[in-house]
């Protein structure tokens, strides 16, 4: 047996430690002067597919391991010269490389928000072609009902519901389904039309937020929710997304491949809410402290 050198040799040891408590798998982002709408339905319409969201309402963009979907709500509605830094920009770059990871920008109705600089601004920074394009006028909320396209975040539902609207330039990115007002320039919702990364805008708040009760538990509109649901647990390729249990005892949706790439252990079919999670702990030891044990 050869001789090692007198320096110690770090080896890591796995042990099994005690389940963590359950870390958000899904991000909502109000930081960057951010404007939230109402976040209460959509929270509890992903906990009833297992998602847990952590509400962050402050800049810098928090860690985003263990994410597989963001919402960024309307950033720079209160100061549009607050922008996302350059660190914040490249962290989401290499976040969205992963092709189960999914970021859902959402901007606002009025002609005059100020954000669209910084939506614009991280949109570009992340190699995103869809353009914010405000105009028209939030006129009401109102039941919707429109041409919807074979894209799979929308594939057989006879709508989105949403609030009567400017949208997203048609001429730019993949609509994905289309406002009811004929008057509305673009789809206010549509994909940047890659799989990665996966990007799907919503130009008006009401779309996803409080105000207009679409994905309230009861009374709320069941294609809306669909199209919740799904924007959680489908990528932009069309595969389903299942539970992963993470090294660190964490369990978020993803892929069979990014799950198994990121070390984690792929249960398909289920979802978070539906597994318990054990993270694998470290232990830093050294050669002579193995060969004693021998």
């Amino acid at each position: 047996m050869k001789r090692l050198s007198g320096l110690a040799i770090a080896c890591l040891l796995l042990v099994t430690a005690p389940s963590a408590p359950l870390a958000g798998d899904v991000l909502w982002f109000t930081g960057h002067s951010g404007y939230d709408e109402g976040h209460q339905d959509i929270f509890a319409l992903l906990a009833t597919v297992g998602g847990v969201v952590d509400l962050v309402e402050t800049a810098p963009l928090p860690d985003l391991s263990g994410y597989s979907l963001i919402f960024i709500s309307l950033p720079g509605f209160f100061d549009g010269s607050d922008y996302f830094t350059a660190d914040e920009k490249a962290r989401l770059n290499d976040w969205l490389s992963v092709g189960s990871h999914r970021i859902v920008p959402i901007g606002e109705w009025d002609g005059f928000y100020q954000g669209q600089d910084v939506m614009e601004d991280l949109l570009a920074a992340i190699g995103n072609p869809i353009v914010f394009n405000p105009g028209a006028y939030d006129i009401l909320c109102g039941h919707c009902s429109g041409t919807v396209t074979d894209d799979p975040v929308v594939d057989g539902l006879d709508h989105v519901c949403y609030a009567y609207t400017a949208t997203w330039d048609p001429n730019v990115g993949a609509p994905v389904a289309y406002a009811e007002d004929p008057n509305a320039p673009g789809p206010y919702i549509a994909s940047n039309g890659t799989d990665i990364p996966c990007i799907v805008g919503i130009a008006d708040g009401n779309v996803t937020s409080d105000p207009c009760g679409y994905l309230a538990a009861v009374g709320g509109d069941e294609d809306s929710k669909e199209f919740h649901r799904r924007l959680y647990q489908i990528t932009c390729a069309g595969e389903v997304a299942w539970a992963c249990c993470l090294p660190d005892g964490s369990c978020t949706l993803l892929t069979r491949m990014d799950c198994l790439d990121a070390g984690g252990t792929y249960f398909d079919g289920l979802r978070c809410n539906e597994v318990e999670c054990e993270a694998v702990a470290v232990e830093e030891t050294t050669w002579g402290r193995i060969r004693t044990s021998y």
